[in-house]
């Protein structure tokens, strides 16, 4: 069975799960921020069941797709620089070895749909792991249009919004890449086949988005959305206070308040549009730019 997810972390956390091992209290991690726990907790933290299968056998496509246009190829420079704003944009100038390091990763994810089109064609099996985020309902869209050309079988595991743990526990996960490798098996019994009817709607909605070819795509009301990109912007005016604020708590509060599935580095990039239209401005600059203080323009 191929595993088809649509972030790195989440992709890193599955590639753990397909042949999940729980490590060994005495030889496993000894790193620990304050005393090691002891051997009962130390299990239960790291409980879990593997997947089943290998790493090979999990595909990572972050493309970022409810991000800019979708008339150009995924592996495009387009797309590539589109995924380098977002992931650099805390980069200082001088953080060139940093970058350097991104855009050979970036330069991997075009290899990554070869590989998807690769065991499509050899008849494997596909499982997509997606939540309920832009991003990955467009990758959803993508990967069933690009796999249902092969007529093979294609499931999906949806991340439920809310996991209740103990009885009076409840867990809200926002992505995959919040469960914890051991842990994936137990969202299998969630697994359901798409039927042909099912993959044509996802592969249509596809052609849709391409079609409208919006900046910037949302969810309301559980359907995708074309819009403009500063659609998220008056949640930023909302949020930011009468007085001086630090960039990054402010993007720490968005976050919280609106579990949208919008990225630290997309408000970010909004609120630097908004410092540079005179919207906001710094009062204090700092070495790293989401340290600086800003405020409501004056």
């Amino acid at each position: 069975m191929i595993e088809i997810l649509f972030g790195e972390s989440e992709g890193g956390a599955m590639k753990l799960a397909k042949n999940y091992q729980q490590p060994d209290y005495e030889d496993g991690p000894t790193a620990w921020l304050g005393e090691k726990p002891d051997k009962a907790t130390f299990e239960d933290m790291f409980a879990g069941e593997a997947v089943g299968g290998t790493s090979a056998e999990v595909i990572i496509l972050p493309f970022m797709l409810d991000i800019g246009s979708l008339k150009e190829p995924l592996d495009s420079t387009y797309r590539k620089q589109i995924i380098l704003e977002q992931y650099g944009v805390y980069w200082n100038e001088d953080e060139k070895e940093e970058r350097e390091e991104l855009e050979q990763a970036v330069e991997t994810y075009g290899k990554e749909l070869q590989r998807m089109e690769q065991f499509a064609k050899q008849g494997e099996s596909f499982r997509i792991w997606y939540s309920n985020k832009p991003y990955s309902l467009c990758g959803l869209c993508h990967a069933v249009s690009v796999l249902r050309k092969y007529e093979c079988a294609i499931s999906v595991v949806r991340l439920p919004d809310y996991v209740r743990e103990e009885e009076n526990t409840t867990l809200r996960y926002s992505s995959w890449g919040e469960v914890d490798a051991g842990q994936f098996y137990r969202f299998l019994p969630l697994e359901k086949e798409l039927s042909e009817h099912e993959q044509k709607v996802f592969a249509s909605r596809w052609d849709e988005l391409k079609e409208e070819d919006a900046p910037l795509r949302v969810l309301i009301n559980g359907c995708l959305v074309g819009v403009k990109e500063d659609f998220y912007d008056f949640l930023i005016r909302r949020e930011l206070p009468e007085g001086e604020i630090i960039q990054a708590r402010l993007i720490g509060n968005l976050l919280l308040k609106y579990p949208l599935g919008i990225s630290d580095s997309w408000y970010m990039n909004r609120i630097n549009h908004m410092i540079e239209t005179g919207e906001i401005e710094v009062v204090k600059e700092a070495d790293e730019i989401f340290r600086r203080s800003i405020r409501k323009e004056q």
